[in-house]
């Protein structure tokens, strides 16, 4: 589950550097996540993900990562098993197709 939390980040820092964004909040309800991230900014990992992570946000101002609950984080879970289950390509919303 660690390593798919974290490729979702990665990914999902690429779309915000493909927008040109400079300011960047990362959350995630993942404590694992968070701590491998954290713990990576020593440049100790051994992580080729954190290490990637890492390199991308070098490229933006200002970074932070912050932790939700699991219910705060259910809009985001939603719209990752709805692009899972149809099976398309990559999609960026503007706004929450979904309603909580």
């Amino acid at each position: 589950m660690l390593e798919s939390e974290l490729w979702g980040i990665l990914d999902g820092l690429n779309l915000i550097l493909d927008r040109r964004f400079e300011n960047i909040l990362i959350q995630t309800d993942s404590i694992e996540a968070i701590n491998a991230i954290i713990e990576g900014t020593s440049g100790n990992s051994n992580s080729a993900i954190v290490k990637r992570i890492h390199q991308t946000v070098k490229r933006v101002k200002q970074w932070e990562v912050q932790h939700i609950s699991k219910r705060d984080n259910l809009i985001a879970d939603s719209l990752v098993k709805t692009v899972h289950t149809r099976k398309l390509s990559l999609r960026l919303f503007e706004d929450s197709p979904l309603k909580v």
